[in-house]
């Protein structure tokens, strides 16, 4: 599976979101976005892939289409962060969370 094809998703909720930042609690702390980084979350629903994202991002900030690699790559950037935080997972499986309640049974 190629990297573009991952439906990445966000696995905590952000609990403010004011002033055109976001902040959100995970296992390992509390952190801030705010630009790019908000707009990624906001969009991490495991239901788009990352090229569906970069492709958003790319409409949503009026930017040309030589512009997708730069963005993609903004992209895996934050992704990578959010996953250390333990906030995202990279690439959702709808039955992750059946996985969750079997593992707690």
């Amino acid at each position: 599976m190629l990297i573009n094809e991952y439906t990445p998703c966000r696995i905590n909720e952000c609990f403010m979101d004011a002033n055109g930042e976001i902040e959100i609690a995970s296992k390992k702390g509390l952190f801030r976005l705010k630009g790019l980084g908000r707009l990624i979350w906001n969009m991490l629903d495991g239901k788009h892939t990352i090229a569906e994202i970069v492709n958003t991002l790319c409409c949503e900030l009026s930017l040309e289409e030589n512009a997708k690699e730069s963005v993609q790559n903004e992209l895996i950037i934050v992704l990578t962060m959010l996953c250390e935080k333990d906030a995202i997972i990279v690439n959702w499986d709808p039955l992750y969370k059946l996985q969750i309640i079997q593992e707690l049974d």
